[in-house]
């Protein structure tokens, strides 16, 4: 049985023990039953931007991406890390970036090194996305190939979301 549950285990057992108080009909009872709290920190908050966007245009044939995207850690304290990246289709299909074939309307992206498939989640290879330490950033290298089959201005080819979770002090070393 791990920590979490023991405690919660024993915290029910002393609640539910302490209001089997027996009351007789003919005599009045006061009881004075004590609230114990406990609180236990688990959970490590997670405070951060991300990229408001990542833009892709293709001019003349070349195709042209940010050099200044990044995740930020803006905690004072406390690492944190991505764990997964979904690419998910927007007006676009999503390509394999590794074997791109120019299809009408798709687009396929290298984030970090990490290709798209398809849509759906990266493979995250190692060290693409390490940890990032209070105050500290980590920059968004990304590259596009795409396939458009007329002029488009500011639509939505495709949608990324990062998760990011906490990273506990063993990893962050």
């Amino acid at each position: 049985m791990d920590k979490k549950k023991l405690i919660t285990f024993l915290l029910a057992l002393t609640m539910i023990l302490s209001l089997a108080v027996g009351v007789s009909a003919a005599e009045m009872t006061e009881a004075r039953v004590p609230v114990t709290l406990t609180v236990v920190n688990t959970v490590a908050p997670i405070s951060c931007t991300v990229p408001a966007a990542l833009p892709v245009s293709l001019v003349d044939g070349y195709v042209v991406c940010a050099n200044n995207a990044a995740i930020t850690n803006t905690g004072k304290t406390g690492a944190i890390r991505v764990t997964k990246v979904d690419v998910q289709a927007g007006t676009f299909e999503i390509g394999n970036f590794d074997d791109f074939t120019a299809s009408k309307n798709s687009i396929a992206l290298s984030i970090n090194g990490c290709s798209t498939k398809g849509a759906g989640s990266l493979t995250l290879v190692d060290g693409a996305f390490p940890a990032i330490a209070a105050e500290k950033n980590l920059a968004i290298r990304y590259k596009a190939k795409v396939s458009a089959s007329e002029a488009v201005t500011n639509i939505n080819a495709a949608t990324i979301v990062f998760t990011i979770a906490a990273v506990n002090e063993k990893e962050a070393a």
